[in-house]
């Protein structure tokens, strides 16, 4: 029996593409940026400036219609790429829902 390895993710990835907002290390500053995919343990992120691995970033999504909750959770920062001279591409660990 033969087993694929070639996904070693615990959660499937859901790709989002939504208007979210932002605050790094509870700051209580508010920015906007684009959440770009979720999974259960982590999602990855586009916003307009760098952040250091192992930062804190909470991150919220409030809904059109009230019939789906808002989404509010913490990851930490695990990479930062810049994605074009303007933005960032954040990927991270979920570490509070």
């Amino acid at each position: 029996m033969s087993l694929d390895y070639s996904e070693k993710r615990n959660y499937f990835r859901m790709n989002m593409n939504c208007n979210m907002e932002y605050s790094i290390n509870g700051s209580g500053v508010k920015k906007s940026g684009l959440m770009k995919n979720l999974s259960g343990d982590g999602a990855l992120i586009q916003i307009d400036q760098n952040v250091e691995p192992g930062t804190e970033v909470h991150l919220s999504i409030k809904p059109e219609k009230s019939l789906t909750p808002p989404l509010d959770v913490t990851i930490e920062v695990l990479r930062c790429d810049r994605n074009d001279p303007d933005h960032y591409e954040i990927a991270g660990n979920i570490t509070k829902r």
